[in-house]
């Protein structure tokens, strides 16, 4: 089916050319079918105050996954250098227990990876390596003070960065922040039965870093600086301490998969003609971010990857349809395994999310492509939406249940 805008009835044309984009009318199935499950500012679940209401909560994510033929979990399990698990080296998370370091009335990761295995979903445990606040709200003082004596920030306020709008984050350059991270994973692999590791978008801060507050001082005294630009140093860091993670998994267990869901675009064609066919204009994780995701494929220093392409079909400078293409380039013939990353938040808001069929369209369109291995949706609340994603969900439901759409 050549595709349409929803909004217009205009043809959807790969980003600046005059081939219109066609989707198949077939739906092919792929191993691994997941949604994301986020905690941080309690976007999925509640505290575990209310223990009851959580434990039906979880029952309600775990019959949701079945409902959808879904059979992986993506759960948030450290948020703002923290943890919803057991640990000696973070405290328990304020959006997991209602103040930061406060304990659970019992393991109840522990608990919610046991349900997730008695109906054989696979559980990925979700953190981010770096992020410590969610926004510069309160100076860095202040911000700490909110901390428990064991959040590694608070013990090491001299291995903090801040974005421009002053975000406090671990310094990606500090082999102290390395170690500790890679410890951080250790410690909760051996002590959970997790099948993964993940990885979100977050390593330096978008929008950039406070220069006062930044990482100069780091970039000046290390040897790497004479051979390197500040923004290679940057990539330098981001790349090592995903390589160390990825030893460190697979020293201890080698059937652990490690993932990482980046930022959907990594370089747009004008800037490397290897990139993805999208406008000059598009943020590229390589700049922004510091985040060498081709890079990471090329080396085999991650197990899979799942882009995040929260943009439609018709989107005017960053579609859909062309940044899937450029994925699937990268890992084809590589061991790394690609899942698309869906925006299914973004249903029923505006423009071609209008359209109920968009995602439907979008999990088409790239299980056409062998090396697709999977989807992946953010985020769960949008599974059990009864407003604006409902009648999209309720598609996709039917389209994994096997009903034609």
């Amino acid at each position: 089916m050549k595709l349409q805008k929803f909004t217009n009835q205009d043809p959807i044309y790969y980003y600046n050319t005059n081939e219109q984009v066609q989707i198949p009318d077939t739906y092919q199935e792929k191993p691994f079918r997941a949604m994301w499950v986020s905690n941080v500012v309690n976007i999925d679940l509640p505290t575990v105050e209310d223990i009851e209401k959580y434990k039906s909560k979880i029952i309600k994510i775990l019959d949701t996954c079945e409902a959808y033929q879904l059979n992986t979990i993506i759960f948030q399990v450290r948020t703002n250098n923290d943890a919803f698990y057991a640990s000696k080296l973070n405290p328990y998370s304020r959006y997991f227990t209602g103040k930061e370091g406060k304990e659970p009335p019992f393991d109840v990761l522990a608990w919610v990876i046991s349900q997730a295995k008695k109906r054989a979903i696979a559980f990925h445990a979700w953190c981010n390596p770096y992020r410590v606040s969610m926004n510069g709200d309160l100076s860095v003082e202040g911000y700490l003070d909110t901390c428990d004596d064991l959040n590694y920030a608070k013990q090491h306020p001299d291995h903090l960065i801040l974005s421009k709008t002053g975000q406090i984050i671990l310094n990606p350059a500090k082999k102290e922040v390395k170690d500790f991270i890679c410890s951080t994973i250790l410690e909760l692999i051996e002590n959970y039965d997790v099948d993964g590791i993940h990885f979100d978008d977050y390593f330096y801060p978008y929008g950039g870093l406070d220069e006062s507050h930044g990482d100069q001082e780091e970039y000046q005294s290390q040897k790497l600086s004479q051979e390197l630009t500040l923004e290679d140093f940057r990539r330098y860091h981001v790349n090592d301490m995903i390589e160390q993670c990825y030893k460190t998994i697979k020293q201890y267990d080698a059937s652990i998969q490690f993932g990482i869901s980046p930022f959907g675009i990594w370089k747009n064609k004008k800037e490397n003609v290897f990139g993805s066919n999208t406008a000059p204009g598009c943020t590229e994780s390589y700049h922004a971010l510091y985040a060498d995701t081709v890079q990471w494929v090329k080396d085999e220093i991650i197990d899979y990857l799942v882009p995040q392409i929260y943009w439609e079909f018709g989107h005017d400078i960053a579609p859909f349809a062309d940044i899937c293409r450029f994925w699937v380039q990268v890992c084809k013939d590589s061991p790394v395994d690609l899942y698309i990353g869906h925006g299914a938040y973004r249903l029923g808001t505006k423009g071609e999310f209008l359209n109920p069929l968009e995602i439907v369209h979008q999990v088409k369109y790239a299980n056409q492509f062998d090396t697709v291995k999977g989807n992946v949706f953010f985020t769960y609340k949008h599974f059990i939406d009864q407003k604006d994603a409902y009648p999209g969900m309720q598609a996709l439901k039917k389209l994994f249940n096997g009903e034609k759409i």
